[in-house]
């Protein structure tokens, strides 16, 4: 498996764990807002959200409703792709054989995020965002249920 690839499996399996639960909370019940409660040490010795300043610039990219829409195409694409790819790793009986699917399931994957219009680092820069931003996790998780019938 190429790097590219790899990328694109790893944000896929993101995206699955923060996407598919934030379009369903956002059904059944809201987040309870975020609170923190320091000590008062560590008040003095750091403020709050340093801990992950990768995540932060991350957070702070402004990401546009054309890619939002872009990625959840690409995203409802990916997801029917790897559901397939499950089943038929399931039935595969030799090794060569899921290596094969593996193989076509990537190759497809990719194909389905640049057919969005998205590059595969512009996929995973959201997957990653989402991660850190409610802002950007909830517009997504609202295109995705759109393109369920829940919206």
């Amino acid at each position: 498996m190429n790097l590219r690839s790899h990328i694109l499996y790893t944000a896929l399996f993101a995206a699955s764990a923060v996407a598919a639960p934030a379009a369903w909370a956002q059904v059944q019940e809201p987040a309870p807002p975020a609170q923190e409660y320091p000590s008062p040490a560590s008040e003095a010795q750091t403020p709050p959200m340093n801990e992950a300043p990768a995540a932060k610039s991350a957070a702070s990219t402004p990401i546009s409703d054309q890619k939002i829409e872009q990625f959840a195409d690409a995203y409802v694409a990916v997801q029917t792709i790897q559901e397939k790819a499950a089943n038929d790793l399931q039935t595969a009986k030799e090794p060569a054989q899921a290596d094969q699917v593996k193989a076509k399931a990537e190759s497809d994957m990719i194909a389905a995020v640049e057919k969005s219009g998205l590059k595969v680092d512009e996929f995973n820069q959201i997957v990653e965002t989402m991660t850190a931003n409610a802002d950007v996790r909830e517009r997504v998780a609202a295109k995705l249920q759109e393109r369920q019938g829940g919206g």
